[in-house]
């Protein structure tokens, strides 16, 4: 699963947009117990900024729930998946120095794109992750969801990648092997609002991968009120 993030670059290339730099170590925005022995990781959306964490009153609900936890949001960026760099740099910068220092448990929140970057982090890197929170994660491209619906479920589901181009389903498949086939999985939660526009391949997401606590549904769109709520709703 070594080229996934930059199979997920290729697909978001067609956008057209110039990647912002992408310097190592990856910029961070830092809170709660700087000598915790806990960890909590944020990843940004697609049209988030890293300070948008701390602003929304994320870092606040982690704090009241993980008082003795060193709290990161990392300035993830589209960039970063471009550049094929993501789930690297967040393990040479951010996890693997934490954990030489003292930390135990390391927990990851990922909102949107952030969902999937904390996804491909577990494929790619499978040690480092205890926990992971998804808020409206993107899970891979419509066409895809639909044909894996169709087919019953994952468990069920005939495709393989069609190319190299291909990472919808090479995640699905990656995830089918750690997660399901090997047992390997971190502690997983989900939380999307109803009305959100991503609400219909994270329920295909859930029912394939997650049980019914792990999964929160609340009325919300998405958006930062509704993830606000949401987060709060997973970790009290």
């Amino acid at each position: 699963m070594k080229r996934l993030v930059s199979l997920f670059a290729l697909c978001l290339s067609s956008c057209g947009l110039l990647p912002r730099s992408t310097p190592a170590p990856v910029p961070t925005v830092t809170g709660g117990s700087a000598a915790g022995t806990e960890l909590v990781v944020f990843l940004p959306g697609r049209w988030s900024t890293v300070d948008e964490f701390e602003r929304e009153g994320f870092f606040k609900i982690a704090a009241e729930r993980w008082p003795a936890a060193r709290l990161v949001a990392a300035d993830l960026h589209l960039g970063y998946y471009k550049s094929r760099s993501s789930a690297k740099r967040v393990h040479e910068d951010i996890i693997a120095p934490a954990r030489k220092s003292g930390v135990k448990t390391v927990r990851v929140v990922g909102v949107s794109m952030g969902g999937l970057g904390a996804l491909v982090h577990d494929l790619e890197y499978p040690e480092d992750i205890d926990e992971i929170y998804l808020l409206s994660p993107f899970v891979g491209e419509e066409e895809v969801i639909a044909e894996i619906g169709a087919a019953g479920g994952v468990r069920k589901w005939n495709g393989e990648p069609k190319s190299e181009r291909d990472f919808s389903r090479k995640l699905w498949r990656g995830l089918e092997t750690k997660w399901l086939e090997q047992g390997r999985r971190p502690k997983v939660k989900l939380a999307c609002g109803t009305e959100d526009r991503l609400a219909g391949s994270n329920r295909q997401f859930a029912a394939d991968f997650l049980k019914k606590d792990e999964v929160l549904w609340r009325p919300g769109d998405h958006d930062w009120p509704a993830w606000r709520e949401l987060f709060r709703g997973m970790v009290k």
